[in-house]
């Protein structure tokens, strides 16, 4: 024994003290080690001191000890026989525990290749020294404690086997969580260091299971979060947050339930305790020391980010989604809710705070919730507690999203929850009147600040909540809510919001308190303390905030104000006085005040009211409150304010109703106003305040002298113009009329003013209202000034004067104006420098006669120069006009541009304009040379065009910083518009050449001077502003000018049509510099009449394009590249133009027109033949694309080949002409020459080759032409996968079978070097397509089926180690859908399994990339336990469901593992091996089933010898179904297999609740019933507490397990499904059960179990099931897939060979036929009523459901017209189905179009919605009960089963699936008929779109449904059987209703798709060689109808209709024809009976 060692003492404290010399540090090895354990009387200090060197280890310096040790000793028997002695004591033990500890240690690290040692410590420590250690963990000796837990600890990192099995030993009781508690109070390492430790790496090492045992075991692993984990080190913090982290909160396998058990509300507060932890720093948190500060800061960090990704993340957390947001009742996230009430530091620690903050904004649904429940108050209250709260209660709300996610559900949810939804995120539940009303009342700012802003907070999230509810944008485009719902629903809003927000009078009434107590603080208080008072900041603060308030509420209630009678006007008092703004009044509440004033309506202040004074001054008289407001204005400094007061004075004003046309005057009295000097702006204000008020209170007396004088004026006008009265009398009635107009708009009558006269133009209101009625009003109250403003007449008349001035440069006519200044300066007494100067200027503009001398005096002094723009120009003018010219004054002028501020620009340019109108007028009286004014005008225009210029600088430089009440693209806009619009300029713009010139006095030299400068100038001011107008979407402003443009061309053609043109004139420059901004079909009678000119006109004398050639070239050519940049509508080409195009082309040598011609397919003959002989690329391709789509060139280029003279142009441009030998079948009778194409071209054409070989089919000849064949397609095969990488899937796919059928048991007609090539290019560049492996599959079996296979061809091996040793052969081999467990077989693949290998998986590509690289003699077979992890759980399962039952033995053999050697059982069974085992003896192939059960009695055998906790249930499970099993191999149903792998699984999770209920039903049997599906009954009625877990469990067995017409049986025998359709109509059925089941009949259907599928409709009525699936109140877009994939599987198993399960892209569109067997008419009834019923829920299908859906109703359809054809014809009464209405179709197409985001039907259809208000599209109705399709419950579901690929993938995979839907949608929607129609009876209406009464919604329907189906037809290849189908139902249903006939006629779009139809009809007719001469002739009749019903009497019988429906003259081409069959020779004879038919049409043409 090991005594004798105790007598030297303590040998642990001499192994410590003893000295070591290096001699014996270098003798101690493995073998010394293990010497000394064998020797009684050193093995203590062997341990001692294998030990120390073993902590040293591993060094490179010094020996490893461990590892030398255990090479020698594998199973570490010497330390084990140590512990094994009696009387061991704790040291003793503690080296033996330490010294294994050692070993596990470095096993598990870098001896990993060693770890069988560990294994071995590891069964030998669990097997027999379990209890030891477990009994010494009571120990009270802390180091042996602590030594034992660490040495477990160790024991469990060696895996996760080992993990499970230390597990399995340990007893958890009270004795030993209480180790968590045992700590060391100085800081060493302790008992609960060393147990934390010892849990976790269960975690760190156990697999996910063990981890989801150590999550349940009671106090197991909680023990150390709730206790002492605040006192804990920082490193053991960091270690227990981390692992949780890791291994538990981020394992996906770990579900949320079992994270919610765990983490308790306790345990997340035991956590959230590291908040204020108080441990020992034990880790280098800094560069220096350690410091405790920091590592508190670490600590915080941890925890916060350990609780926010437990708290919040939905992925990985413990967070549930609630979509209803907490307001459907359920219990939702109660765990984070009791976590976040125990929070109680939230308001006092910022990290908890942004904790609580951020699970509320994760889980709101628990938002009112936490408000009730918690223990923090917000009553208002001065306290400093109560502010804590509010900021916290503001953080939570400012983290919710400000629109609430209630509108982003994606199913209808009625108003009154969508209401308590939006107010969860919206509205604080502790926010209510009461609240807000204390708040307010108590006498504390600090309080009422707080209040206030909570009260501004919620509004303004109101707000933001409105608009989106607002805006229609949002919900046009909805399939959920319309914008008319969500109004209500805003009004709802609001009403919910008035409830709980106090008075708009509490509000006002706390706003005049405060104001009242600063005036009683300045009455009673000091000079010190006013000036406190008036500067406190939180006081001004809350005055803001008030003001703000009040402008929400108008936003958000604006009922509460409407409702208020309080004069808000008051308001201004205390901010504004008489002498302006305040000094001392903040700029804040300036703004708030002025903002305030612009929101409410203008009836809410008393703007007009006299103020109430308490000390009215007489002397100054009355000021309104308008005056202050003038005030204010003035008296700005922020420019800011100055802007938003300036609005309010013009908002204030044009409300009076005054100034409703002339408020832009408005704007010059108040900038100048705002230009005087401070000291004369108060008598200035007070003027305009007086004026301002008579005009408003008086508004007739001004208006109507305004009217007279505007109504002289025109008297004075007639009679200069020699008018009579009556004439003169037509703009004073427009006069009159408007004033009466405004009579009413005055009174302010309420209602619907009704139009009176006629309609207000923009002219008509210049004309009608030159000016404002402040002009009279000023200068009356001007010319009667009292006393008081004698010392400021001067500044009054002054700022009048200058304002005046303005407005006469605004005048269009300055007559009315000047007249009425010259009458009120009559009456003025005395006179002003300023007004004699005004008077002298105006006086320009008065007519002789009407002048009177005023201001005789001249000795005023001269007034202030001005040298700013409009001054210059002024004086100027009134030099006259060689003013203009002089040198200084263009210099002054430039320099006065540059210096003129933008808000200057709009009077400016009036100015100029006026100055214009003048020297227009005057241009042939004021001297003799005219030139001197042409270059006034040109100077001014100059000027005007730089103007427009800088403004657009400025616009762009300076736009956001402009302070003007309009923006600079306003301005801009403004000036443009003043231009464009003023008569001068518009009316001359190209009169001369129109022929529209304004009255004038010019003689002809001078009238062409003018028209032509005008013309330039203007012509220069479009081209400039063009594109700016385009920009901002005003091109109307010059829309006459671009009309003038193209109607002086048209006049220009018209008058030089039969000349010569050599040079530009002005209309055509014109009409080519605006043309891109003119619509391309108003440009088409332009085109059209050029190129209709004769040849002379187009091309000049040198065959160049003359001046119209070039033009026509250039329109045609900007319109194609306006149409390829952003597909706006180009100018549509006739055969007329085509010829006239062809005529230029064959005439000049133009390459521009070569390169337009090319997108052109149909021209005369002469054209090809000009292509042909020139070398230009551009006039080769074009002669191939005339080739490709004209037969009639097509003849022309065959006989212009024969022809001899041409051989040598066709040998030198053999290129070429390979090109077109491949778009012809010309060279019939050269073979060779069409195999050199056919080898080296990139197509085929194949009825040409099928042809040849058709008339070689007798000859000795036909060997060779198929060999030639045979070559040319392996060769273009090989080509094309060398040039092209991608797939050409369509010209490929053809080719290859092409190739099968030429090499059909004919191998000795291929070429062995043609072969060699394709093998070795198709595995090169197409190993992955499936084409071309299943093409070379069945190529092989021919080529090398037979022993004679020719030794040139690759030998067999070589293709199979070509195949084999491919870098892509693993990978395509695991890239199947579900990867290589699934087993599902492609095509392709099943030639690539001639390989059988036995890993499987990723993995399996790595061990054979390893065997490779290491060679065979390296390279160790992969263990069993290597095999089962490389089987991925998940995949594996999915094997199992999806078991190929059919497929052979030999492609599967190595899918099973034949163990022979030791077999981890239980690693077998949860992976799913067993499982798929299993399935396989539901195999068909009987070979498979006895390699299943050979794996299975091998499986048997390993697990009678294991040793793991759930053997002997798996033993049982096993005898019972052996037991079950009668005969030997025999087949089990898959129904069983299903049953027996969920009851192997369910062994292995013994704490589920099902684990007792298999168990209790297994050991109830003896063997396992394979005629009925086992304990069915007793699971599906159980009335256990979880009878819905054990209800789900059985009907998952038969989801997964019925695929066959066996089980189906079973099923049925047993009355199953009888019972299960019986208790889906119960109220017990929930919604998951109701999914097993769907999905269950789908299983069914799926493998086309006809009888099955009949027996559901009929006897069980499967379809009545499906109704009232669809009736239900909420239907979920998973519930209606599922519908629609078992309806779409239903009828097709039931149809079964009645139609064969057509392709989507090419179904039958033929209406049914009456021979064949059709299923009984009553169940197509129901399938077609059940269908018509889910349309109205399909506003959220997919693209793959809508696919589905419109397959099974077409073929239901189909199928119906058939039943009723028979029942027809036998003569039977019957039932006439359901139909389709229109409100269905139309749903169709919008869902259709919503897919495929077809922007312009969508439009198109809400037009057709809105006009004939279809209830069932609008919104309404039944809907708005029932959810929509798309539920947010479900949203995630659908998230995690997608299929993860690329966004490009997806788009592609979807433009597919529509493509598809495209035939099955037209095929439904031809089914549609109109109601019934006496069309006899009544005349038929014309289709107007401008009287709704007039349409009928049939009429409308049928439109768009034609529309659209010819839109398809002809972006869609050619499709034969659809194109007759639809026109079919066009001449049935469109041609007897003429009401849309005019319609269709008229609509370009319409006409030009039934072209492109004809067009590819004749083209496929032509190329079948007439195989479809019936469709031709059907469409010829349907054509005729049209033409005949546009021009009544053509007929039309010709191929080549579609010339003359594109409207030529005469059909040319079939004359060209004609000529060439009938007199060219050298070439075969034509058909007799075409050959007389030519001949007849040109006789009768000669004739």
């Amino acid at each position: 024994a090991m005594a004798s060692k105790r007598q030297n003492g303590d040998p642990l404290e001499s192994a410590t003290t003893a000295k070591k010399t290096k001699t014996d540090e270098s003798e101690f090895s493995g073998t010394v080690f293990k010497s000394m354990l064998k020797d009684s009387t050193k093995a203590l200090k062997g341990l001692e001191t294998f030990v120390r060197f073993a902590k040293k280890l591993p060094c490179a310096e010094i020996y490893d000890v461990v590892e030398g040790y255990i090479k020698i000793s594998v199973e570490c028997s010497e330390i084990f026989a140590l512990l094994e002695e009696e009387n061991n004591s704790e040291s003793e033990m503690m080296l033996i525990f330490q010294s294994l500890e050692m070993i596990l240690l470095r096993t598990a690290s870098d001896l990993s290749q060693l770890s069988m040692v560990g294994s071995n410590i590891v069964r030998k420590t669990v097997s027999t020294h379990m209890k030891l250690i477990l009994s010494s963990l009571h120990s009270e000796n802390h180091r042996f404690v602590r030594q034992c837990l660490c040495f477990l600890s160790a024991v469990v990192s060696q895996g996760a086997e080992a993990a499970r099995d230390v597990f399995s030993q340990i007893h958890i009781s009270k004795g030993l969580i209480s180790l968590a508690r045992r700590r060391d109070k100085t800081g060493k390492p302790d008992v609960r260091m060393a147990y934390i430790q010892f849990v976790l790496s269960f975690l760190m090492s156990g697999d996910n299971t063990t981890i989801g045992q150590i999550l349940e075991a009671k106090d197991f692993l909680s023990e150390i979060l709730t206790n002492g984990l605040k006192e804990d080190r920082l490193s053991i913090v960091n270690l227990i947050l981390s692992t949780l982290q890791t291994r538990v909160v981020q394992n996906k396998t770990i579900t949320k339930t079992q994270k919610v058990r765990f983490f308790s509300a306790s345990i997340l507060g035991q956590i959230a305790s590291l908040y204020k932890w108080n441990g020992i720093v034990d880790v280098s948190v800094a560069e220096k020391e350690k410091d405790e500060g920091e590592g508190k800061r670490i600590v915080r960090e941890l925890v916060h980010n350990f609780l926010l990704d437990l708290c919040c993340s939905r992925k990985h957390g413990i967070s549930f989604h609630d979509p209803s947001l907490g307001t459907a009742g359920r219990a939702g996230n109660i765990v984070l809710l009791q976590f976040l009430v125990g929070l109680k530091q939230a308001t006092e620690d910022e990290m908890v705070a942004e904790l609580v903050v951020s699970v509320l904004k994760a889980s709101p649904d628990i938002l009112t919730r936490y408000f009730k429940e918690t223990n923090f108050s917000f009553s208002p209250r001065n306290k400093s507690t109560w502010l804590e709260n509010i900021t916290l209660l503001k953080k939570i709300y400012e983290a919710q999203p400000e629109v609430s996610k209630a509108f982003q559900m994606n199913e209808m949810i009625p108003l009154p929850r969508l209401l308590s939804m939006v107010l969860v995120t919206s509205l604080p539940s502790v926010c209510n009147k009461a609240f807000f009303t204390q708040g307010l009342n108590l006498p504390n700012l600090v309080v009422q600040h707080t209040t206030i802003s909570l009260l501004a907070f919620i509004l303004k999230r109101a707000q933001k909540n409105i608009e989106h509810c607002l805006d229609k944008t949002v919900w046009e485009i909805s399939d959920i809510y319309s914008p008319a719902v969500m109004e209500e629903f805003v009004q709802l809003y609001r009403e919910a919001l008035s409830k709980i927000l106090p008075d708009i009078v509490s509000v006002v009434s706390n706003w005049q308190s405060h104001s009242k107590e600063k005036e009683d603080a300045v009455k009673t208080t000091d000079a010190f303390s006013q000036t406190a008072r008036q500067d406190d900041p939180q006081l001004i603060l809350v005055k803001a905030l008030l003001l703000r308030v009040m402008c929400l509420y108008q936003r958000v209630v604006p009922h509460l104000v409407s409702q208020s009678k309080f004069d808000f006007s008051k308001l201004l008092k205390g901010i504004v006085t008489e002498s302006g703004i305040k000094q001392e009044v903040p700029p804040v509440l300036q703004y708030q005040i002025l903002q305030l004033a612009l929101e409410l309506p203008a009836s809410k202040f008393s703007w007009f009211r006299v103020q109430d004074l308490p000390d009215p001054d007489p002397e100054k008289g009355e000021r309104s409150v308008f005056y202050l407001l003038l005030k204010m204005f003035v008296s700005s400094n922020s420019n800011y304010l100055k802007t938003s007061t300036r609005m309010l004075v013009l908002k204030v004003l044009r409300d009076s109703g005054v100034f409703e046309h002339t408020w832009k005057e408005l704007e010059l009295w108040l900038d100048h106003l705002a230009l005087l000097d401070p000291s004369q702006q108060e008598t200035v204000i007070q003027f305009l305040d007086h004026v301002l008020m008579r005009v408003v209170c008086n508004p007739h007396v001004y208006t109507e002298k305004a009217a007279s004088m505007v109504q002289e004026a025109a008297y004075l006008q007639a009679n200069q113009s020699g008018q009579e009265g009556d004439e003169a009398s037509i703009p004073i009635s427009h006069i009159d009329d408007v004033l009466d107009m405004v009579d009413v708009i005055v009174e302010g009558s309420e209602g619907d003013v009704e139009e009176i006269g006629p309609s207000l133009t923009d002219d008509i209101i210049l004309q009608t209202f030159p000016f404002s009625a402040i002009v009279p009003a000023v200068l009356e109250v001007r010319n009667k000034l009292p006393e008081s403003f004698k010392d400021g007449k001067g500044v009054v008349f002054e700022y009048m004067a200058a304002v005046l001035c303005d407005v006469l440069h605004c005048q269009r006519d300055p007559l009315a104006l000047c007249l009425t200044l010259q009458h009120y300066d009559k009456e003025l007494n005395s006179s002003d420098a300023s007004v004699v100067t005004f008077y002298h200027y105006y006086s320009q503009w008065l007519p002789k006669h009407t002048q009177e001398t005023l201001f005789v005096t001249e000795n005023f002094p001269d007034g202030p120069s001005r040298t700013d723009f409009t001054a210059l120009l002024k004086a100027s003018y009134s030099e006259g006009a060689n003013a203009f010219l002089r040198d200084s004054f263009k210099e002054a002028a430039q320099e006065a541009l540059n210096t003129l501020d933008v808000s200057q620009f709009p009077v400016a340019v009036n100015q100029v304009l006026l100055y214009l109108r003048n020297f227009v007028l005057t241009f042939n009286s004021v001297f003799s040379l005219s030139e001197i004014y042409l270059n006034v005008f040109l100077s001014r225009n100059y000027k005007l065009w730089m103007a427009c210029r800088n403004i657009n600088e400025m616009a762009a430089h300076y736009g956001e910083t402009l302070h003007c009440c309009s923006s600079a693209l306003q301005i801009q806009l403004a000036v443009l518009r003043s231009v464009f619009k003023h008569p001068v300029v518009e009316q001359w713009f190209l009169a001369l050449e129109l022929s529209s010139l304004p009255p004038h006095s010019l003689n002809p030299v001078r009238l062409k001077q003018l028209c032509g400068c005008l013309t330039e100038m203007t012509l220069t001011l479009l081209e400039s502003s063009a594109a700016a107008l385009r920009d901002l979407d005003s091109l109307e402003l010059i829309g006459t000018y671009l009309t003038a443009a193209q109607r002086a061309v048209l006049k220009e053609l018209q008058e030089k049509r039969s000349k010569y043109v050599s040079h530009h004139s002005q209309e055509l420059i014109s009409l080519l510099a605006l043309h891109d901004y003119i619509d391309p079909s108003s440009l088409k009678e332009v085109v059209s009449t050029l190129l209709l000119l004769p040849q002379k006109c187009l091309v000049a004398p040198e065959k160049q394009l003359s001046v119209y050639g070039h033009a026509v070239l250039q329109l045609l050519s900007d319109s194609m590249r306006r149409f390829s940049e952003d597909h706006s509508s180009c100018i549509a080409l006739s055969q007329a133009h085509l010829r006239g195009l062809a005529a230029l082309l064959t005439s000049s040598q133009c390459v521009q027109l070569e390169d337009f011609l090319l997108q052109v397919q149909t021209l005369h003959s002469n054209v090809l033949l000009h292509c042909i002989q020139r070398e230009s690329p551009s006039a080769q391709a074009m002669g191939v694309l005339l080739l490709e789509n004209c037969s009639t060139h097509v003849l022309s280029f065959e006989l212009w080949c024969l022809e001899a003279s041409n051989l040598t142009q066709i040998n030198s441009q053999y290129c070429c002409f390979h090109k077109v030998g491949v778009a012809t079948g010309l060279f019939e009778d050269s073979k060779v020459f069409i195999c050199i194409i056919f080898s080296k071209t990139s197509g085929f054409r194949w009825k040409l080759a099928d042809s040849i070989s058709e008339k070689l089919s007798d000859s000795e000849e036909l060997c060779q032409w198929r060999k030639s064949l045979l070559s040319a397609a392996l060769l273009w095969l090989s080509a094309v996968y060398k040039e092209q990488k991608d797939p050409q899937s369509l010209h490929e796919e053809t080719m290859l079978t092409r190739l099968k059928s030429l090499l059909v048991s004919q191998y000795e007609h291929i070429t062995a070097s043609d072969w060699n090539t394709f093998v070795k290019s198709g595995l090169k560049y197409r190993y992955r397509d499936p084409n071309f492996l299943g093409t070379l599959t069945t190529l092989v079996e021919v080529i090398y089926g037979t022993p004679e296979t020719p030794k040139e061809l690759l030998p067999m091996a070589t293709v199979h180690m070509m195949t084999t040793s491919h870098s892509l052969f693993l990978p395509t081999m695991l890239s199947t859908q579900d990867d290589s467990h699934s087993l599902h077989l492609s095509k392709g693949n099943e030639f690539l399994f001639v390989v059988r290998y036995v890993l499987w998986g990723p993995a399996a590509v790595e061990h054979h990339k390893a065997r490779k690289s290491l060679g065979h003699s390296l390279w160790q077979k992969p263990s069993s336990e290597q095999l089962l992890s490389l089987l991925a759980a998940d995949r594996m399962l999915n094997t199992v469901t999806h078991f190929p039952q059919h497929i052979l033995k030999d492609a599967f053999q190595g899918l099973f593992t034949r163990p022979q050697c030791a077999v981890d059982c239980q690693k077998f069974v949860s992976s799913h091996a067993l499982g798929v085992t299993v399935a396989a003896l539901s195999s068909y192939d009987p070979k498979v089933r006895a390699a299943a059960y050979q794996v299975l009695g091998s499986f048997y055998q390993h697990l009678e010898g294991a040793r793991f906790r759930e053997k002997r249930q798996l033993l049982y499970l096993l005898d019972t179904v052996k037991n079950g099993i009668p005969k030997q191999n025999l087949r089990m149903p898959n129904v069983h297999v299903a049953y027996i792998t969920k009851v192997a699984q369910q062994i292995l999770r013994p704490e589920e609740h099902m684990y007792m209920v298999v168990n209790k039903f297994l050991l109830g049997t003896q063997f396992l019933d394979l005629k009925r599906v086992p304990d069915f009954f007793k699971l599906f009625y159980s009335f256990d507490l979880e009878r819905k877990l054990e209800r789900d469990w059985v009907l998952s067995v038969l989801e997964e397990g019925v695929r066959d017409k066996h089980c189906y049986e079973i099923c049925e025998n047993q009355g199953i499904y009888q019972t299960l359709l019986g208790f889906s109509s119960t109220p017990l059925c929930d919604q998951a059960s109701q999914v097993h089941l769907e999905h269950l009949t789908q299983n069914l259907l799926l493998f086309l179990f006809k009888c099955a599928a009949y027996n559901l409709t009929k006897e069980h009525g499967v379809l009545t099931w499906i109704l009232q699936l669809i009736d239900k109140r909420f239907f979920d877009s998973k519930l209606l897939s599922s519908v629609i994939e078992l309806l779409h599987a239903l009828w097709f198993t039931n149809l079964g060979n009645k139609e064969s399960k057509p392709e989507a892209n090419s179904t039958t569109s033929e209406r049914p036929q009456t021979s064949g067997k059709c299923l009984p008419l009553p169940i197509i009834n129901e399938f077609l009523c059940t269908l018509l019923t889910i349309i109205r829920h399909l506003g959220g299908v997919n693209a793959l459901q809508m696919k589905a859906f419109l397959h099974t109703l077409s073929s239901v359809l189909l199928h119906c017209g058939t039943a009723l054809n028979a029942h027809k014809e036998a003569g039977w009464l019957t039932l006439h189905p359901q139909k389709l209405l229109c409100s269905e179709v139309l749903r169709l197409l919008q869902r259709w179009a919503a897919l495929a985001r077809d922007a312009s039907l969508l439009s198109a259809l809400q037009t057709l919605v809105n006009k004939h208000r279809v209830k069932e599209l609008m919104g309404s109705g039944r809907e708005k009960g029932q959810g929509k399709c798309h539920s947010a419950k479900h949203a995630q579901f659908r998230m995690e089963k997608q299929t993860e690929t690329a966004d490009g993938q997806e788009e592609k995979l979807e433009q597919a699936l529509l493509d598809e839907c495209k035939p099955l949608l037209r095929n439904i929607l031809i089914h549609w008929e109109p109601k019934e129609k006496d069309f006899s009876s009544s005349k038929p209406e014309p289709f107007t779109t401008d009287k709704p009464e007039s349409n009928n919604l049939d009429d409308a329907t049928a439109c768009v449904i034609l529309k659209w189906a010819l839109k398809t037809l002809t972006e869609s290849p050619y499709d034969d059987s659809s194109t007759v189908a639809v026109l079919k139902w066009f001449s049935s249903i469109i041609l007897p209703r003429t009401s849309i006939i005019d319609a269709i006629l008229m609509d370009e779009g319409i006409r030009m798709d039934f072209l492109r139809l004809y067009h590819q009809t004749c083209d496929h007719t032509a190329q079948e060689h007439g195989s479809a001469v019936d469709t031709l002739q059907l469409f010829s009749r349907v054509m005729l109808h049209l033409l005949e019903a546009h021009k009544s009497g053509l007929k039309l019988l010709s191929l080549y209709i579609y010339e003359l429906w594109s409207g030529a003259r005469s059909p040319d081409l079939l004359l060209t024809h004609a000529r060439l069959l009938c007199y060219r020779t050298g070439i075969r004879k034509p058909k007799a009976h075409v050959l007389r038919m030519c001949k007849d049409i040109l006789s009768a043409l000669e004739s």
